[in-house]
């Protein structure tokens, strides 16, 4: 499917294709500007009028929400040989589901912001009696700004519709997804906004844990993991991510209480969800497994951060280090920050960038990469005005500044970072030093992130090969890119 149509838009490239249609790109040469177009299949044996019915119900429930969460609707029409079309926004991000078969579970304040902006459409939509009945990772995409979208209504249906509208869901037919199903519908009961829920704690349950609440084996039939949906109680998720705030877990399996009257509303999944994307303590940091600097007293500046230890009690390096070993990165920042704030000594005295850096660290162990970021980016302007482009602390500032806008989503950013960075690194420290090593890992999954997967398998495949005739058997790198690799492996098995 190719050309100009409605003597307006130009088509460009398939996006995907669903159950009902495909999704194009497309240029609109009447504004100048990127849409997509959603086209409905039309199928030999379907009954046509009735997709036709839910196709345009698809396009008035989803400019009816009118949230900015929610794709925008152009324009709706007929072509005269192809059928029915909706013109929308096009979303451009990534979908969770993609997420996280290329990084794997998801850093808490991620998952805390799709539950918190999830939710807060959720909330929205069953304002106006609107359900979604069909949530998953693959419908919800994380944009290039961190705003995430809700995809996809072509199986939602109003709570109270108007009167002049029929059913469109057969009465032996069930909509959604196996695995997003909630107990209600399984059992073939009423769907209501509280289903809708039950969904959002499942996708919260699989970005966190790196699994579904349900697994089943391939040969199975669906109608197994809908059975488990219906009678079967999931496994606390905590059994998978031991790191989540207790308040955040104990939502997430609330969600997926049996009993709809049980599980909380989505003002509630709001409220707990923002609560972990503020500054927190004693929340052990999932970035522990990323090998490379930890925080510590001159972190990334050689300056013998172990030395913490004979300090006296009492002392700031004995105070943070305390802090940071039970997991308390956030008040370990604070801590700092105040001191730092409080000698009023330039930027890049030389005397405190051991302190500065640590601090950056700090924030990046917190998982608060905004703020991490700020810093690494201000620190290395200071420093780059009388220090070479080798110098080692800016080296560590501008690693920071790219490893900030990987946690942050700028995935293009990130890349064009690490892979400037990347031949410096080898100057300086050497092809086979580990921080070398970590910044090709992190080029790989970007570039895995970015949808080239070809070609971040083959740069994972020469680093573990490097790795493996450099790095001692136990080095936590050979597990981390043996991990991805595998996935990799699986993704090119399946395309």
């Amino acid at each position: 499917m190719r050309g100009t149509f409605e003597e307006r838009y130009e088509l460009q490239h398939r996006l995907g294709q669903g159950g009902m249609g495909e999704v194009w790109a497309a240029k609109d040469l009447q504004l100048n500007r990127v849409v997509a177009v959603k086209f409905l299949f039309r199928s030999e044996g379907a009954d046509l009028g009735r997709l036709e019915r839910r196709f345009e119900r698809e396009a008035q429930l989803t400019a009816r929400i009118g949230h900015p969460s929610v794709p925008t609707v152009h324009e709706t029409g007929r072509r005269e040989d192809d059928g029915l079309y909706i013109v929308m926004e096009l979303v451009k991000g990534r979908t969770l589901s993609a997420m996280l078969r290329e990084r794997g579970p998801f850093p808490i304040r991620l998952a805390a912001a799709v539950a918190t902006q999830t939710a807060d459409v959720l909330a929205h939509a069953h304002r106006i009696h609107v359900i979604h009945r069909d949530l998953k990772p693959s419908n919800l995409m994380l944009t290039d700004n961190g705003t995430v979208k809700v995809l996809d209504f072509g199986v939602a249906a109003a709570l109270k519709p108007d009167g002049d509208q029929s059913r469109l869901t057969k009465a032996n037919e069930m909509p959604g997804t196996p695995g997003f199903i909630s107990p209600e519908q399984g059992a073939g009961g009423d769907v209501t906004a509280q289903s809708d829920l039950y969904a959002l704690g499942c996708v919260l349950y699989e970005i966190t844990a790196g699994r579904p609440p349900f697994e089943i084996p391939r040969t199975a039939s669906p109608l197994f993991l809908i059975y488990q949906h219906v009678h079967e109680k999931p496994p606390p998720v905590t059994d998978h991510r031991s790191d989540l705030p207790p308040a955040f877990a104990d939502l997430i399996m609330r969600l997926l209480a049996k009993d709809p009257t049980e599980r909380p509303s989505a003002q509630e999944v709001q409220h707990v969800a923002q609560t972990c994307l503020q500054p927190r303590q004693a929340v052990p940091s999932p970035r522990s497994s990323r090998p490379g600097p930890q925080p510590g007293l001159g972190a990334g500046s050689g300056s013998g951060s172990d030395d913490a230890t004979q300090q006296p009690p009492g002392s700031l390096t004995h105070q943070i280090r305390g802090l940071t070993d039970r997991g308390e990165h956030a008040s370990a920042a604070a801590l700092l920050e105040s001191h730092l704030r409080d000698t009023r000594r330039p930027l890049d005295d030389a005397d405190l960038i051991p302190l500065r850096l640590t601090l950056c660290e700090l924030w990046l162990a917190s998982e608060d990469f905004t703020r991490a970021y700020d810093g690494y980016f201000a620190l290395g302007g200071a420093l780059r005005r009388h220090r070479p482009k080798t110098d080692r602390d800016v080296l560590t500032c501008r690693a920071g500044v790219a490893r900030c806008l990987a946690e942050l989503g700028q995935t293009p950013e990130a890349l064009h970072e690490f892979e400037a960075l990347l031949p410096v690194q080898q100057h300086v420290f050497g092809a086979v030093d580990r921080t070398v090593f970590d910044t090709r890992y992190e080029i790989a999954a970007l570039t895995a992130r970015g949808g080239r997967i070809e070609a971040a398998h083959d740069q994972l495949r020469g680093l573990v090969s490097d790795q493996k005739r450099i790095l001692p058997a136990g080095d936590e790198r050979h597990a981390r890119a043996e991990a991805l690799l595998g996935r990799l492996d699986r993704l090119l098995e399946s395309t």
